[in-house]
Order: structure tokens, then C-alpha cells, then sequence
């Protein structure tokens, strides 16, 4: 009898243990933690794709575009305060993505369009483009910043009053798509909204780069990266001269400058022609001598006049090469050289 009642007692406990075991095929391997009411909805905690050490926040659960789980300090404690973060992060992208396009932009036509309409350019000495880092931001007219806040308003209260209250609003959605260029799939929107936020996120690194560079070298973001702004041909010339290597100038640049060459020294020794018309001009022909001399000499005044006449018709011998002559020489030898230099790499 006192075997069967501790027999009893043994199976009422083990029965009541198995109560809380957990059956792993129910729960796909996952425990569920207590809670404290059934009206709780339990949602199994992942690893963040961003840090895969952590588990990622119960709000992240990947329906955002663009979510990965990354919230280290917990700033999203809510979903309302979750939403108000999207909406900031979604409006600082598409600024940022103007920003770098303009960044650069700026540093390559301001002060050409600055002179096409007689104002002056608001880049520095070094072509860097006005920011609180490089200063210069009192150039810019105020009217500028009164019409961005003003717009500003517009968009951020349209945003608010109009589009926040229709049905399926979600962050960043304002209804702008006034090329059609939004899929009408539901696959597409998700990857066009991936696509946005992801290169926005890009672009608010890249134009605190574009300061922070520019900021610490002192010179212009096309300088730094002009392979992306500037003629192929012009920057790997400049890369190589600045290493030390020997690149030859294009043919055609050698040969315009053999022609300027050729020009300058036409223009300190005169042609044959004119050469030989000065001297038939004061040497007269042999008849002419032969008959003057059997004409009666003419009396000495008029040969005293006659000689000066004919100073003042000879012009002066030419006197030793001058400095423009030398100089127009050698760059003939100059650029012959580089000729030869040119076809030995054809070679």
C-alpha cells in the first residue's frame, strides 16, 4: 500500500512536469518565453542582419524597406516613434542624394555660369564649394534660403495635412511620380523603395565625406576624384607628369605647334622674294648701267641727291640672328625631336 501511494505521488508530479514541456515540432524549434496574458501575441526574436551578434529589436521584423535590424541603443521603443524615424531618415536620403550630385556639380559650372551671367562665383581660391566647413556660405543670396524653407513648409505640411491621412500611407509617400516611373506591382514598389532608401543612406556618407575631405585637404571634390569630372586624356596626362613619366603630346598638338614654329620664323627672315625684289630695286640692270655710264655725268648735286635717294630706298642689311630667331629654332629641334620620339613608340 505505501509502495502504490508513492508510486501515485511519483506520477502526479511527473504528470504535472510534463505540462511544461515544449514540443518542438509546434514551435519550429523556437521556446516561448512565459506571459503574463493570453492577449499577448509572441513574436520569436532573430538575429540582426546588420549586427549578427545581437538579436534584432521586436519592432524590426523586416516589413520596412530597407530594414536589417539595426537599432543598438533602442531609440524605436515604439511604433509611432519607429514611423517618425522613417520619415526623418526617408527625407534626409533624398536631400543627401541632391546634395552629392549637386556637390560636385557646383564646383564644375558655378563659376562658369557665374561669368555667362556677370555675377560673381561663390567657389574659393581652390574651387571648393561654400559649406559650414570651407565657410563662405555669406556669399549666397538670402532669398535662396527663405525660398527653401518656404518650399520646405510646403512638402512637410502637404505631408502631414494630405497625404498622412489617406489609406496606405506609409513613410515618405507623397504621391510625386509625375513621370510614371512608380510599378503598379507590389514587388516592384518593394524594390524601388529598397533601391531609394538604400542609395540615400549612401549619399548622406558620401556628402559628409565630400565635407569632411574637403575640409582637411583643402581642395575641391573634382580634384580629388577627377577621373569621374574631367577628360580621361587631361587626367591620366597630369597623373603621369606628376610621377615622373614621359607622356608624349597628342600628334596633332605637335603639329600646330610646328606650324606656329614655322610661322615666327617667317615673320624674322624675310622670303627670298622679297629679298631679291629689294635688291633689283637698288641694283639697276647691266643696259641701264651701260647707258648711264655713256651718258653725260650729270653735274654733283644731282649725284649728291641721287645717293641719298637711294639710302633712303636700301634697306639696312640684316643684323646677327635676333633672340626670337634662336628661340623659334629651337623649338623646331625641340619638336622634331619629339617627332622622332613619337615614331619610335609607333615602332
Amino acid at each position: 500500500m505505501k509502495i502504490s501511494v508513492a508510486a501515485l505521488i511519483q506520477l502526479a508530479f511527473i504528470t504535472s512536469a510534463s505540462a511544461f514541456v515544449v514540443d518542438l515540432s509546434s514551435t519550429q524549434k523556437t521556446c516561448a518565453p512565459l506571459r503574463m496574458s493570453n492577449d499577448d501575441q509572441y513574436k520569436p526574436t532573430k538575429k540582426s542582419e546588420a549586427l549578427p551578434f545581437l538579436n534584432s529589436p521586436m519592432l524590426l521584423d523586416g516589413t520596412m524597406a530597407g530594414d536589417r535590424g539595426f537599432d543598438p541603443f533602442g531609440f524605436a521603443d515604439s511604433t509611432a516613434r519607429l514611423t517618425e524615424f522613417r520619415e526623418a531618415e526617408i527625407k534626409h536620403a533624398r536631400l543627401a542624394m541632391l546634395a552629392a550630385a549637386g556637390w560636385p556639380l557646383s564646383e564644375l559650372w558655378d563659376k562658369k555660369i557665374a561669368s555667362f551671367l556677370d555675377l560673381p562665383p561663390i567657389l574659393d581660391a581652390t574651387n571648393r564649394a561654400p559649406s559650414l566647413l570651407n565657410g563662405g556660405l555669406g556669399k549666397i543670396n538670402p532669398a535662396y534660403w527663405i525660398g527653401c524653407l518656404a518650399i520646405a513648409a510646403a512638402v512637410e505640411g502637404y505631408g502631414i495635412i494630405v497625404q498622412s491621412k489617406k489609406e496606405g500611407y506609409f513613410p515618405g509617400d507623397f504621391g510625386f511620380d509625375p513621370f510614371g516611373l512608380y510599378p503598379q506591382d507590389e514587388k516592384g514598389r518593394t524594390d524601388m523603395r529598397l533601391s531609394e532608401i538604400k542609395h540615400g543612406r549612401l549619399a548622406m556618407v558620401a556628402i559628409t565625406a565630400f565635407a569632411a575631405q574637403e575640409f582637411v585637404a583643402g581642395t575641391a571634390v573634382i580634384d580629388h576624384a577627377a577621373i569621374f569630372f574631367k577628360p580621361i586624356g587631361g587626367v591620366l596626362t597630369d597623373y603621369f607628369t606628376q610621377a615622373g613619366v614621359y607622356v608624349a603630346p597628342p600628334l596633332e598638338d605637335i603639329q600646330n605647334s610646328a606650324v606656329e614654329a614655322l610661322e615666327a620664323v617667317k615673320s624674322v627672315v624675310p622670303p627670298v622674294e622679297v629679298v631679291s625684289e629689294a635688291v633689283t630695286a637698288v641694283v639697276p640692270p647691266v643696259d641701264a648701267v651701260s647707258a648711264a655710264a655713256t651718258a653725260v655725268p650729270p653735274p654733283v648735286d644731282v649725284v649728291s641727291a641721287a645717293s641719298v635717294e637711294a639710302a633712303a630706298v636700301v634697306p639696312p642689311v640684316p643684323a646677327a640672328p635676333s633672340a626670337e630667331l634662336i628661340a623659334a629654332k629651337e623649338r623646331i629641334v625641340e619638336l622634331e625631336a619629339k617627332l622622332s620620339k613619337i615614331a619610335e613608340f609607333s615602332q
